[in-house]
């Protein structure tokens, strides 16, 4: 979609600027990335290539998720792809363009992992499930695979990417590392599991924030040099939550694209939060890494706006 397509477009751009992003991605840019060795993922549906599926044990598990069932996969592969979309999501539009192959899911047997791999999982969160569990949740939808027992994959699987840990730190360093967006299901597991309001769930944004700065340091740590960071989509704009919610708002609670505003002001102020911390860490890490922000937010909100610039 046109909407896929500008995302793309702004992350290339923002990795050719070095994470600013303004104007568009041009050949050359995109001609300069092409030297990327691989692309790792982490994330959650947004971001899954098919981990969900790959770990099902059986056929009746498989047959439960949704995104095994026609129309998903219609638009490219012809079938169901266990992608939540009707086609590519966005990092295989990335792969596309950096002319990488598609991530395989972490949890696929019998796959070479060289070339790039993705850890997201449907439900993943930046909280571990401990934290939910805390708080009295108990659903093991959001125990699939936090961002912490995603790193811990991909530190499993690294020995069979790039062999030593030395050979590991010259190998990472030529590869692209797309760390969420998280934050997304930890505000589902809030609003729709345990009743807060965006209010009552910003007091817990600080923590989320934190927990994906901190799993920055980690990939660093291992050896990451250039990574997307993304924020989040307008919470209050997606159909789940004017569904939910939109009957109950009063006229007030609506922006002028229909949206919650409550529902967006979480979400912006996680963004915030999320900007400032990747700019503490480029300032830490100025001299050896490329943190990049990419606005979802801000690109979907435009799409909002003006749905007939992309298609809608």
């Amino acid at each position: 979609s046109l909407l896929v397509a500008s995302l793309v477009i702004q992350l290339i751009t923002a990795m050719a600027s070095g994470g600013g992003g303004s104007s568009g991605a041009t050949s050359s840019m995109v001609a300069a990335l092409k030297k990327y060795n691989a692309m790792f993922t982490f994330g959650d549906s947004m971001d899954e290539t098919g981990n969900i599926c790959a770990a099902s044990s059986n056929k009746t598990e498989l047959d439960v998720l949704t995104c095994t069932h026609p129309p998903y996969g219609e638009t490219y592969f012809g079938r169901p792809a266990c992608r939540w979309c009707d086609g590519r999501v966005v990092v295989d539009f990335i792969a596309q363009a950096l002319g990488l192959p598609f991530v395989p899911p972490s949890k696929a047997k019998g796959k070479d992992f060289r070339r790039g791999v993705s850890m997201a999982i449907t439900g993943g969160t930046a909280m571990n499930f401990s934290f939910y569990k805390s708080l009295g949740i108990e659903d093991p939808v959001w125990n699939h695979g936090s961002l912490d027992t995603q790193i811990q994959w991909f530190k499993e699987l690294m020995p069979s990417i790039c062999g030593t840990e030395q050979s590991c730190k010259v190998y990472l360093r030529k590869s692209l590392f797309m760390f969420g967006g998280y934050g997304g299901n930890d505000y589902n597991v809030q609003l729709l599991e345990l009743g807060l309001t965006p209010l009552q769930a910003m007091n817990y944004t600080p923590k989320i924030v934190t927990a994906i700065a901190n799993g920055v340091e980690k990939l660093i740590a291992l050896g990451a040099v250039h990574v997307v960071v993304p924020g989040i989509f307008p919470t209050g704009c997606l159909p789940i939550f004017l569904s939910l919610f939109g009957d109950a708002a009063s006229e007030t609670d609506f922006d002028g694209t229909g949206c919650l505003k409550p529902y967006n002001r979480l979400t912006e102020y996680h963004n915030s939060l999320l900007r400032k911390q990747v700019d503490a860490l480029r300032r830490k890490h100025y001299n050896s890494t490329r943190i990049m922000y990419a606005d979802y937010y801000g690109l979907v909100y435009q799409m909002i706006q003006e749905p007939e610039k992309f298609g809608v």
